[in-house]
């Protein structure tokens, strides 16, 4: 069951959740605007009787439901129809869930957000669903505005991120731009392209040049309603779970008040753009390709916690 999105008819899609009014108004949206064909259940019981009896490309949950709560549901999903595609939904704080994230192998969790974000959901299910995960654009108005930046050297990172900054005009959210910009960027070419030990930084080569081909390349776009930045290396060395582990060690603490991963070496560049950024969203196809995207809205458009992308082929 599930065979995933097929190209002679609407894919298939089953929005669970136990509060009537949001389950109508999402599985509403995504047949009468995004035209799929949907069906929708109030439990997690309900939802595993009908995917045994019909074939569904990809399932939508609420986390907290009585019964059965969403991970557990997503568990058994993964188990029964290995090839659904599983997405959680809730209106608290993705952060309380990584460690059941990381459990379950979930990588996708929007956030109910005031008003609901159609748009952002209406991306995240059709990346999933056609695998074509990469690429800012997704996110973004049809023709929106494009530049690119080629940075194939590690000696000035500071600058290539200050430029790229410069570039958006952000001043109220410079600083923290620019910090999250450079902690990319550092990802990118040490640990996706030149595969470095950072537990061994004194030996890294920090005047490295990288060749033609193994440029990284950072692409701004930006719309009426917000901007964003994508850095690109041709590693794909990210692992979903790893991701999953080091963001939950940041935000977990000690019996001292202090997060578990003070002193860790792996991941405080992507806690940085997600603590700090509207919204980040990691695509990695292993061996190949990493992409981090990160996103700011002009406004404070949608208010709500910060929903949880990572993508993974």
């Amino acid at each position: 069951m599930g065979s995933g999105a097929r190209s002679d008819e609407a894919a298939r899609i089953l929005v669970v959740d136990d509060e009537t009014e949001m389950r109508q108004m999402i599985a509403d949206y995504l047949r009468d605007v995004e035209h799929y064909a949907v069906a929708n259940a109030a439990n997690g019981f309900e939802a595993l009787s009908m995917l045994a009896q019909q074939p569904f490309d990809l399932i939508l949950s609420d986390i907290n439901m009585p019964g059965m709560r969403g991970f557990d549901l997503l568990n058994r999903v993964r188990e029964r129809f290995p090839s659904v595609k599983r997405v959680l939904i809730t209106a608290y704080n993705v952060e309380d869930y990584l460690d059941l994230a990381l459990k379950h192998d979930i990588g996708n969790i929007f956030v109910k957000t005031a008003p609901f974000n159609f748009n952002e959901l209406s991306a995240a299910i059709r990346n999933l669903l056609s695998n074509d995960i990469f690429g800012l654009g997704h996110y973004f108005e049809p023709g929106a505005e494009q530049t690119r930046f080629v940075i194939n050297n590690a000696r000035f990172l500071d600058r290539h991120a200050r430029e790229i900054t410069d570039f958006i005009g952000d001043r109220k959210r410079a600083k923290y731009l620019e910090v999250a910009v450079v902690e990319l960027l550092t990802n990118a070419i040490f640990y996706g392209v030149r595969q470095e030990s950072p537990e061994r930084k004194d030996q890294w080569d920090l005047d490295c040049e990288l060749p033609d081909d193994k440029a990284i390349v950072a692409t701004v776009v930006r719309d009426r309603e917000k901007y964003g930045i994508s850095v690109c290396d041709e590693g794909g060395r990210l692992k979903k779970n790893d991701v999953l582990y080091w963001m939950n060690r940041q935000i977990r603490r000690d019996e001292n008040g202090l997060p578990l991963g003070i002193s860790d070496v792996h991941g405080r560049g992507l806690f940085i753009a997600r603590r700090y950024i509207d919204r980040l969203i990691i695509n990695v196809h292993q061996g190949k390709r990493t992409e981090i995207i990160i996103i700011n809205y002009n406004e404070k458009a949608f208010y709500g916690y910060k929903p949880l992308y990572i993508n993974e082929i």
